[in-house]
């Protein structure tokens, strides 16, 4: 490798994506390119992106990078950080017949409750790694097949989001172990389709495409000539998002835990070994390759809850509004609130939940309510720390990253204060996309570099009242939660 080599780093998230350059070393060269986009959803529980859209806003963000300033250096392999868990049918002609059905998407809530219902439950979660759950494959297949039969007829493969990349780049059909991991139907220690999960999924392992590390090295025609310098360097099988951040802030081992606020929220950890044992229903565990897992707690609620609590601020409150929710006192508003506008995945991971509020009374003001509702995320991180310490042993190390610390002080104080912990900000700003440059320059020969050579950020030290504060306003939103919870059970007990 000369001093001029780089490599090229794509991170496509579920609401935005970014690329960028990195040397050998893995910062950062020059401008990060983004594009962002909207989930498309409606009150059926839909949370889909448009195939034809998210690829067209991709691929210009690569020739807004190509097309940058070049001071000779060499583009030496292409790596892809992507969400986990997305599910596209493509028909014999390997055309899309559905959209890219995301993590978000809650259609098939009917299909996991009826899974749960039926027992099967641990067994699949003890050999996939992944909860029952509407984000996963198996019961997202099962509800295509009864409410979407056209669909599934039509359908020749099942392939994520990535795999469809990869076709259309080089006309190859597969896929990551990475990218299997999350989708339900792997059997995360043998490293194969597991018979079990595909047969739960009703689906042929002939409709699923091949697992394979192998990097592809020939661009199809049209993309060759529409990116010279990409054109028969290695591109990398997709790794998932959540373990390429823990990777790009440093977090490769179980001494440090990252809990990661953007879109969705999640606290993981990434470990080294041969093969994992499950016992804890409410976790989580990926691959993240042959030799590694991640594994963890996610959460559904995230940025998303703020976007929906700042669409009642009105413009003259917008204004300074980290300084106006600054001055506010900790639960001094008295809500409760659920933070589920995208559903709700750990600890339960149980279907059908949405948002609800408790405690609104005529004089509550929208500020209040925004406020009410980064604690409430807050809330749940916390919530989330007790059970996985139930699993794991404390962290020494709490590492925060994703757009909610960056991009708000306040609510990086509020999460701090909810857990009553410090948290390390990490000055990353982009983990998962650094993490995919590092993952590629692992595969090219080029070592991870140890933790103790990443940077380290701002620690936030918990305030001790405010901690006391929300210890009771967590038990709150937990009672809440519990109380909601029991009504949905009677009504699935009702069903069935």
């Amino acid at each position: 490798m000369t001093q001029s080599a780089t490599v090229l780093a794509i991170d496509m998230g579920s609401s935005s994506l970014r690329v960028s350059l990195f040397d050998m070393a893995g910062n950062p060269i020059g401008d990060c390119v983004r594009r962002s986009y909207q989930l498309d959803t409606d009150l059926s529980g839909r949370a889909t992106l448009a195939c034809e859209s998210l690829f067209a806003d991709l691929f210009s963000a690569l020739d807004a990078l190509l097309t940058q300033p070049n001071d000779g250096s060499e583009i030496v392999a292409v790596g892809i950080s992507t969400f986990w868990h997305s599910l596209v049918g493509i028909d014999a002609h390997q055309r899309p017949v559905t959209p890219v059905i995301t993590w978000a998407d809650g259609r098939a809530a009917h299909e996991a409750a009826a899974l749960k219902f039926s027992g099967i439950t641990g067994k699949l979660h003890r050999t996939t790694g992944c909860p029952v759950h509407s984000s996963f494959w198996p019961a997202r297949l099962r509800w295509l097949e009864k409410a979407h039969p056209e669909v599934v007829q039509q359908t020749r493969h099942w392939l994520s989001a990535a795999d469809l990349l990869f076709l259309m780049l080089f006309g190859e059909m597969s896929t990551s172990l990475s990218m299997a991991s999350g989708s339900g139907l792997l059997d995360i220690n043998q490293q194969i389709w597991s018979p079990l999960a595909t047969s739960i999924a009703h689906v042929d392992r002939a409709t699923l495409p091949a697992i394979s590390e192998a990097p592809r090295r020939q661009l199809l025609p049209k993309w060759a000539t529409r990116w010279p310098r990409l054109a028969t360097i290695p591109w990398f099988p997709a790794w998932g998002d959540g373990a390429c951040s823990n990777i790009g802030v440093g977090a490769q081992d179980e001494e440090s835990l990252v809990l990661m606020l953007g879109t969705s929220g999640s606290m993981r950890r990434v470990w080294q070994a041969e093969s994992v044992e499950l016992n804890d229903p409410a976790m989580w565990c990926y691959r993240v390759d042959a030799q590694r897992f991640a594994g963890g707690m996610a959460l559904s609620e995230g940025g998303n809850s703020a976007a929906w609590a700042r669409q009642l601020i009105t413009p003259e409150e917008a204004v300074d509004l980290e300084a106006r929710i600054a001055t506010m006192t900790p639960d001094a508003h008295g809500l409760s609130i659920l933070p589920y506008f995208l559903g709700s995945r750990s600890p339960a991971w149980s279907e059908g939940r949405s948002a609800a509020i408790l405690g609104l009374n005529a004089g509550t003001t929208p500020l209040e309510i925004y406020r009410a509702t980064l604690e409430s995320v807050g809330l749940r991180f916390a919530f989330l720390k007790q059970q996985l310490e139930k699993s794991w042993p404390a962290s020494p190390h709490i590492i925060a990253t994703g757009a909610g610390f960056s991009n708000s002080p306040v609510w990086a104080q509020i999460v701090a204060d909810c857990l009553g912990e410090p948290l390390t900000v990490s000055p990353v700003e982009e983990g998962s996309l650094r993490g995919a440059a590092l993952l590629t320059l692992e595969r090219l020969g080029i070592p991870v570099a140890p933790p103790t050579a990443f940077p380290q950020g701002r620690t936030i030290q918990p305030d001790g009242q405010a901690h006391r504060i929300y210890c009771h306003a967590r038990d709150r939103q937990a009672a809440f939660d519990a109380g909601i919870l029991d009504i949905l059970r009677r009504r699935l007990d009702e069903l069935n």
